[in-house]
């Protein structure tokens, strides 16, 4: 199983939009295949800290999503929300 974690720094005042934006992401690969899970969480004690936990099955599901329309939609838009680059860790999880 292949693991993804992003933290994502949110521009103060952009929540509200940032949470409408995102909620297509998360929708769309809930919704794909190979997904096992995909959340997306606010940090406790933050306004403006979000990370995404995603798991997959195997290599192929994250490939085929990097080339979904929405995860697209995602990379294009999401920097204009953004206070800083996302941190990005991959793992894998073998059960």
């Amino acid at each position: 199983m292949k693991v993804i974690n992003v933290e994502l720094a949110v521009k103060p005042g952009q929540q509200v939009v940032y949470e409408a934006f995102i909620d297509k992401l998360v929708q769309g690969s809930r919704n794909e295949a190979g997904n096992v899970s995909y959340d997306h969480f606010k940090k406790l004690g933050s306004d403006t800290d979000y990370e995404i936990i995603e798991h997959w099955q195997d290599a192929n599901a994250v490939a085929f999503h990097n080339d979904t329309p929405h995860f697209q939609a995602f990379l294009s838009g999401v920097g204009d929300f953004l206070t800083a680059d996302p941190v990005i860790i991959r793992m894998d999880y073998n059960e």
